[in-house]
């Protein structure tokens, strides 16, 4: 009975099989950007005394041309025109910097959290629709 168990199993999830190189490239690529941003964040914060929205906005702009790069070479491997992928991308980076703002003004400006926590918490809840909306869209 085992024997027909395992041939009634089903193969390894066809979605873990088409994510399970792309997802972790798209996070290491995504912490380089990441990276940026928060170091772009953090200077202009710190040393030119720039609020920080206007900062973290900077940044996350930043963090996105760094994350285009590495997404179309290595993350995603696309074969995309270039015109076509980088238009998709602005409108969809336009569409996360509008999030991105929002969520840290919500975390920092009315909760008071210090502004790079508030810029962790961002982060983190935009890394899932961003790595569907870049697979699907914008280098699919």
């Amino acid at each position: 009975m085992p024997e027909r168990e395992a041939a009634d199993t089903p193969p390894r999830s066809s979605f873990v099989a088409r994510h399970a190189r792309s997802f972790p490239v798209y996070v290491g690529s995504g912490g380089i950007a990441t990276a940026s941003h928060y170091a772009f964040t953090v200077a202009a914060v710190e040393l030119l005394s720039v609020p920080p929205v206007l900062a973290t906005s900077i940044g996350f702009i930043v963090g996105a041309i760094v994350k285009y790069w590495l997404n179309y070479a290595v993350a995603f491997r696309s074969r995309a025109r270039h015109i076509g992928a980088v238009t998709r991308f602005a409108i969809f980076v336009a569409a996360l910097l509008a999030l991105n703002a929002g969520v840290f003004e919500l975390l920092h400006g009315a909760l008071g959290l210090h502004y790079l926590v508030a810029q962790a918490i961002s982060t983190l809840a935009l890394i899932p629709p961003g790595y569907l909306i870049n697979r699907h869209w914008v280098f699919g």
